[in-house]
């Protein structure tokens, strides 16, 4: 799988209001970057969206502030050739688009945040999509074990030190994304034995909500500087209920009404792992 792929973003399908916009976007670390100037331009409709972008930035003393950790240079291919634009995640575009009066602005958002969630699906279509349900499984589930760690070491940083702290941080988030129900009531929604864990028993659908539910708010984490945990288990689950009513908007099943898939992670690897014949090896 490609760790970086370029991709040049058409009109939003279904919204005609932005009919025409063409947004640049690269995947870069785990998550799509988009080009600035192209949200810029595709909000505006201004003629010269990079001297909207910096007559913004002299506007807005708090967006200049934080737009070293909001915009980074990443190669992306144009017209021309390869280049390098400034660019910025899902989370760092939405901040930028809280300083741009447009009546754009929502359907753009709703765009960027399934744009956000196809993740995987957008970034190696020819890879992903030839994967059965129960390979899908195993790839997000190990993607979604590497980005738990990345939330953790966010968290801590933000105040949740100890594993109860992190109980309830993640507590939090499951509540946003699932309408309230937590980790327990989860794992008794769907059946599960004490020593189950929850991740092991979604399918490929509900793995790829809750990888963005994390994604996103380890990004905000850092992004915002989140201080102490009440005001990060309340970013967590702000995040939780912004990803559950994408899917709501986008005409998608809440991940509560996702069926439980048959077999869990561990009954997938077991399967896939080759046996060992018992007795001796032939020689030969």
């Amino acid at each position: 799988m490609n760790e970086k792929t370029n991709k040049t973003a058409g009109a939003v399908e279904g919204l005609p209001a932005l009919e025409g916009a063409v947004v640049r976007r690269t995947w870069h670390e785990g998550q799509w970057w988009f080009a600035v100037v192209d949200v810029v331009a595709a909000l505006t409709q201004s003629p010269n969206p990079a001297g909207y972008l910096r007559d913004l930035r002299q506007r807005d003393e708090s967006l200049s502030r934080s737009w070293e950790a909001l915009v980074t240079p990443l190669r992306a291919e144009t017209p021309g050739g390869p280049q390098l634009l400034n660019c910025a995640t899902l989370e760092g575009v939405l901040r930028i688009i809280q300083s741009i009066p447009s009546t754009r602005a929502e359907p753009f958002k709703l765009w960027l945040a399934k744009v956000g969630n196809e993740r995987l699906e957008e970034a190696s279509a020819n890879d992903f999509g030839a994967l059965s349900e129960a390979q899908r499984r195993l790839l997000l589930r190990e993607q979604m074990s590497e980005h738990n760690k990345e939330l953790a070491a966010a968290a801590r940083q933000a105040g949740v030190e100890s594993p109860l702290d992190y109980a309830v941080f993640q507590d939090h988030g499951y509540k946003g994304l699932y309408g309230g129900f937590g980790a327990k009531d989860i794992h008794a929604h769907k059946g599960l034995k004490k020593s189950q864990k929850i991740l092991d028993h979604m399918g490929s659908t509900e793995l790829a909500a809750n990888l963005f539910r994390a994604t996103q708010t380890e990004e905000k984490l850092k992004r915002d500087q989140v201080s102490g945990k009440a005001a990060a288990n309340r970013t967590h689950q702000q995040v939780g209920e912004k990803v559950r009513k994408t899917i709501q908007e986008l005409g998608g099943t809440l991940p509560e009404a996702l069926p439980k898939p048959e077999k869990s992670i561990q009954q997938i690897q077991q399967a896939m792992t080759p046996k060992l014949s018992k007795g001796k090896p032939k020689a030969g």
